[in-house]
């Protein structure tokens, strides 16, 4: 896995985990990202061992590219910088999303290059990186999204260097990976933006842990999770619907005093089963 030479575009929390990561193994990398002072702070972080001024230049020195950039930006990224790549080198990114990546890059890189997704299953509210953790994928999951011109090369290729980096990988199609990340990261963070809004001044003082749990998420950039919500926007709709009818489901239990049918009740027992059952794995 050393022979692979790095090139991680996009300098913020995750692109600097992963390239503090790469370097903990003995993987050069090459960082370019569009702010100079993020740039400078990944230098002095030890994130990377050498900047470039523009992406293609960071490209042109790589086997492997990270595209760690907003959602929306990583198919288009992806296809302009193609064509500084030397041949071989294998493209992927750390997208919440895949099912609009996969299609934007179809039939826009060269027959000597290849693109297979990445999305690290780990990641953090905080951003920057100040806020790189080398760590951050240890123990964690990663999954590959291939489609049916994926070469077992790539995959094995790009699993490896995952897993060089302490992660579990497991592969999963572009379109059933964003309809399970709907359910197991957009909603979670909608969620947390709407319960986040609702205290006012007054609550302050009374804003207990349950409460600072249940809202942690909503210190992510609302512009970066904006992107992936209107790029999974169907199958966050249908969570957020399913959501809803369990949620009238408690409004209309709670509306009867002592839940004489026990429908709440059987809500919570159903969540706190699930629950513990996550926690024991």
């Amino acid at each position: 896995m050393s022979l692979e030479k790095l090139a991680v575009l996009g300098l913020g929390m995750i692109g600097g985990s992963i390239g503090g990561a790469a370097r903990r193994v003995g993987i050069p990398v090459t960082g370019w990202d569009p702010s100079p002072e993020v740039c400078t702070k990944a230098m002095g972080l030890g994130l990377v061992d050498s900047i470039e001024p523009s992406p293609e230049g960071a490209v042109s020195k790589a086997t492997l590219v990270v595209a760690a950039c907003p959602v929306p930006q990583v198919a288009r990224l992806l296809a302009r910088i193609s064509k500084a790549a030397r041949p071989g080198t294998l493209l992927t990114d750390v997208g919440s999303t895949k099912r609009s990546i996969l299609e934007g890059m179809r039939g826009k890189i060269p027959p000597e290059i290849e693109y297979l997704g990445s999305h690290p299953l780990a990641g953090s509210e905080k951003s920057g990186p100040d806020h790189a953790d080398p760590q951050l994928v240890d123990r964690r999951i990663v999954a590959l999204c291939p489609e049916a011109s994926t070469t077992a090369a790539a995959m094995e290729r790009l699993g490896g260097f995952w897993k060089s980096l302490g992660a579990t990988v497991v592969s999963c199609p572009a379109d059933r990976h964003d309809l399970l990340l709907s359910l197991t990261s957009h909603l979670p963070h909608l969620l947390a933006y709407l319960l986040a809004s609702m205290p006012d001044e007054e609550h302050a003082p009374y804003l207990a842990g349950g409460f600072r749990d249940m809202t942690r998420l909503a210190g992510s950039s609302p512009q970066l999770w904006m992107g992936i919500f209107q790029d999974n926007r169907e199958e966050l709709l249908a969570r957020a619907r399913e959501f809803r009818d369990l949620l009238d489901r408690s409004i209309s239990a709670l509306e009867l005093p002592g839940d004489p049918a026990g429908d709440l009740k059987g809500l919570m027992d159903e969540g706190w089963k699930m629950r513990t059952g996550w926690q024991a794995r």
